[in-house]
């Protein structure tokens, strides 16, 4: 069925001065809807059989029809059909207003995205957004300065910015002079700036309605450096053995940090901020949802991970009445206690000397994985994925209908663990 679309002056309309406006009737389905244009006219402007006798308001009412007809004209023949008069209107009104001018606080709109991650991940989004308000010399700029040009000059002036400490007590940031941030810094700033531009196009575009407040994405011409390929940070049998033979040895930070980075070992790589909040063991099975990956993964990125008798013997010097560590009490938040733990194996590392690279709290997981995966242990890779909380990109279909049986990955730990001699 045909829509048709005609001006028209309603009698009933016509002002006490002499004036009226032209209306644009739109028939589709044999229901009637109205346009109220800002064409006036008076009586005066029509010949006597109505018709517009200035050639300038039949120039603007021919103008009006041409839009109107061609945003019908947009839609699908078989949308069309199926649609309500008010639907039509609403579709050639949108059409009408032509591109609107967006204006979006970039800044303010990322943290808004930021608050809807993890606290893992948040974090990141805002260590990216106040990057870009220093580059932007302190002020929220716009989403259309989100440009290729500002996007290229971003990347540099992060690569050249020195490392910004911030004060966790009073929130003030400050640069370490001499410190340059790298390409890592530069590739992970830019993903979370992509990332907030993508929810936006999402969230302030409509196909549908042919609404396009963003129609250009800046990241089509853009590419993002490539992060560095980081150096193998898993520690040596060696180190580890070492760490065992010397705990007891050490007191205070040092010792905390020892224990932590072979809990860590002992629990498939469990990481700081897991180890910060979760809840106390059942039966001798660790059960908790990655915080890093929970919000991301349908099954919340759930582990159940055996406590073997080495590792618990370990555990009882940081045991809780609440929760499976105590080190909630003891730091003020998971990121002091991050700090803790890196200064303390620091501390150990330049005691003990053994020759090895210096490494971080994050070698406990590597070590971890690259163990089990070698010749002294050979566990299979879907196993060792799982015990990382990793997804097998291989087997994602098979993973929604298979549940893995978590007594393979126990029996994995144990073989991890029989490569030491515990005490």
């Amino acid at each position: 069925m045909s829509t048709t679309v005609s001006p028209v002056l309603l009698e009933h309309h016509w002002k006490g001065d002499g004036t009226n406006f032209w209306r644009i009737q739109i028939i589709h389905n044999r229901k009637k809807k109205y346009i109220k244009t800002n064409v006036c006219v008076t009586k005066g402007d029509l010949n006597r059989a109505g018709k517009i006798k200035d050639l300038a308001i039949q120039d603007q009412i021919d103008k009006l029809l041409s839009k109107i007809r061609k945003a019908i004209a947009n839609i699908d023949m078989f949308d069309l059909e199926k649609m309500s008069i008010e639907q039509v209107v609403a579709k050639v009104v949108e059409a009408m207003k032509g591109e609107e001018k967006f204006s979006l606080d970039f800044v303010e709109y990322g943290y808004r995205v930021a608050e809807r991650k993890s606290p893992g991940n948040a974090k990141a989004y805002y260590i990216a957004l106040n990057a870009l308000v220093r580059f932007f010399n302190g002020r929220h700029p716009d989403i259309s300065e989100i440009t290729v040009r500002n996007l290229r000059a971003f990347e540099e002036y992060i690569k050249e910015e020195n490392v910004v400490k911030v004060n966790w007590r009073t929130g003030e940031s400050k640069q370490v002079e001499g410190k340059k941030k790298g390409g890592r810094a530069a590739s992970l700033y830019l993903a979370s700036i992509r990332h907030i531009y993508k929810c936006a196009r999402i969230e302030f575009n409509d196909p549908d309605l042919g609404k396009f407040l963003l129609p250009v994405d800046p990241f089509e011409y853009y590419s993002l450096p490539k992060i560095p390929a980081t150096k193998h940070r898993a520690v040596p049998v060696e180190v580890i053995q070492r760490m065992i033979d010397t705990r007891k040895d050490y007191a205070g930070r040092q010792r905390m940090a020892v224990d932590a980075f072979l809990i860590s070992f002992g629990l498939c790589g469990i990481n700081p901020a897991d180890m910060f909040r979760c809840d106390k063991p059942k039966k001798g099975v660790l059960h908790y949802f990655r915080q890093k990956t929970e919000k991301r993964r349908d099954d919340r990125a759930e582990m159940w991970v055996k406590i073997h008798p080495c590792i618990q013997k370990i555990m009882k010097d940081y045991e809780d009445a609440d929760r499976c560590f105590d080190y909630y009490k003891r730091y003020a938040n998971k990121d002091v206690f991050i700090t803790a733990l890196n200064q303390g194996l620091t501390l150990w590392q330049e005691k003990e000397k053994m020759g090895v690279e210096r490494f971080t709290f994050t070698a406990a997981r590597h070590s971890w994985a690259t163990i089990g995966s070698g010749k002294l242990c050979d566990i299979k890779e879907s196993v060792i994925t799982v015990g990382m909380c990793h997804v097998d990109e291989d087997r994602k279909t098979d993973n929604i209908y298979i549940k893995f049986d978590w007594e393979e990955l126990w029996d994995a730990q144990k073989k991890i663990l029989d490569v030491f001699k515990w005490e």
